[in-house]
């Protein structure tokens, strides 16, 4: 069978094992401050936590039937996230530690975040589960096309010099204009 013979079911899988993909990636990015955002725009984008839980729902329960223990655990994470982003002490801490201002000023200081540094690794670990899952169902040209997809993915949003995402150590000035402090945070 050709690439252009595929079923609906072997596009939707290397669909979903590209975003798979692209989310450990950025995770990893961000985890390892090697790409993020400053604080304000991370705010706005929430709807994020949605679309990589909803990623590992197809992947888990639509597409394999596999390791939907895990993925209930990640769905459940990444729905308190959404729902109580910028609103709780844990939500705030989350943000703060995926920021640019983290990386970029003295609140790092305070020791690491262990909590956020594990729900991170966690997040990735379930991303690269699902893709293992998903790739029992894929052959190796369609998992490198899925991977080929992720990274125009990555690079049109990650890497794209329109939007603010940056390395913390080589910002452009107007990214830096961006960035204000991290506020206090006091446990609820």
């Amino acid at each position: 069978m050709t690439f252009l013979q595929m079923t609906t079911y072997e596009a939707a899988c290397m669909f979903v094992f590209s975003m798979e993909f692209y989310h450990a990636v950025a995770h990893i990015m961000i985890m390892c401050g090697l790409r993020t955002i400053p604080r304000k725009d991370l705010v706005r984008i929430r709807f994020y936590f949605l679309v990589d839980a909803l990623t590992v729902f197809t992947s888990s329960f639509l597409l394999t039937g596999s390791y939907r223990w895990l993925a209930v655990l990640q769905i459940l994470q990444h729905l308190y996230y959404f729902i109580m982003w910028d609103k709780t002490y844990m939500a705030q801490r989350i943000i703060d530690w995926s920021s640019l201002e983290w990386f970029t000023t003295k609140s790092n200081k305070k020791g690491t975040q262990l909590d956020s540094t594990l729900g991170t690794a966690f997040d990735v670990v379930v991303h690269l589960v699902m893709m293992y899952a998903i790739g029992q169902q894929l052959n190796v040209m369609q998992m490198i096309l899925a991977i080929l997809l992720a990274q125009g993915g990555l690079y049109a949003v990650v890497f794209n010099p329109k939007f603010s995402w940056s390395n913390p150590s080589n910002m452009k000035p107007w990214v830096q204009k961006r960035l204000g402090t991290l506020p206090t945070l006091e446990e609820d």
